[in-house]
């Protein structure tokens, strides 16, 4: 059971935790979390993971309340905030070797890709990423049911442009359906959405995404994004725009952006009023 480091204390540590006693355990990975500070102890928490789930059934109480400590317990931008990140890869590596965790654990990620503390929001994009590489189409099948949240839907957005996962998807098919849904949800959002951080956090996957997804798939990428050029949404215009970015795409796939582009052109709101259509301007006005 060796963690790489202070591995026979650890896994001691480990085995009494899952027995119930976990204070020396969660203490002993506060301090090789690396936080506070800008870069956790990630290859630590997912060989932490991989070892608790190694222990199976047994380690699934534990593994489980592990993940879901609160931010009382555990509070962002601190060494606690370890402890459910180090839970998450957890869950994901018994997801990704049980077939009966898989299921469940997928419904705990996918409350835990709404958590407050964005490190732990990081960790499920992470497995996710993992997950893909394992379970590939049918993870993009079975994340459906997340589409219907800012936060959730980001996650499965990023962890789809991630190489390991990517490349262990061989059709275009489910990434499509997933990418439709998550334009329909920012489409379908009501205008007070925008001030929600998931909100954003969806708008910035969705203006990255595509372009990466574009330089693995080719054409029927320019496809989708011809459709969306249907909003007049200039929120939504601007995430299409950003995905026609990028000197090698650009140098594959001229024509194909021209194209989007050009849809862009022809589905293009008309000004108001042409006559007084001067560009921007500088509002002369008193500040307040």
């Amino acid at each position: 059971m060796a963690l790489g480091l202070e591995s026979d204390h650890l896994a001691k540590q480990l085995a009494a935790a899952i027995g119930g006693d976990k204070n020396p355990l969660y203490k002993q990975l506060a301090r090789l979390s690396g936080l506070p500070g800008t870069r956790p102890n990630l290859p630590f928490a997912e060989r932490f993971g991989d070892v608790v789930a190694a222990q199976g059934k047994s380690a699934d109480a534990f593994i489980i309340e592990l993940a879901n400590l609160d931010a009382n317990i555990a509070p962002g931008d601190t060494a606690w905030e370890f402890l459910p990140v180090c839970g998450v890869y957890a869950l994901a590596a018994r997801a990704a070797k049980d077939d009966k965790a898989y299921k469940k654990n997928l419904v705990r990620l996918h409350t835990l890709a709404d958590d407050p503390r964005f490190r732990v929001r990081d960790a499920v994009v992470a497995t996710l990423v993992r997950l893909g590489t394992v379970r590939q189409v049918q993870l993009l099948d079975d994340v459906q049911p997340w589409m219907d949240g800012y936060h959730h839907a980001a996650a499965v957005i990023l962890a789809i442009a991630h190489e390991p996962f990517l490349h262990a998807v061989d059709r275009y098919e489910s990434i499509e359906a997933r990418l439709e849904e998550a334009f329909m949800l920012l489409e379908n959002a009501p205008r007070a959405a925008a001030r929600y951080p998931g909100h954003k956090h969806l708008v910035d996957a969705m203006s990255n995404t595509p372009r990466i997804l574009a330089a693995r798939f080719g054409v029927p990428v320019f496809d989708q994004l011809v459709k969306w050029t249907r909003t007049k949404d200039p929120d939504l215009r601007a995430i299409i725009e950003a995905n026609l970015t990028g000197t090698r795409l650009v140098g594959r796939y001229r024509s194909e952006i021209e194209r989007v582009k050009a849809a862009l052109a022809k589905t293009a709101p008309p000004v108001r009023n042409p006559d007084h259509n001067f560009g921007p301007h500088r509002s002369r006005g008193k500040k307040r």
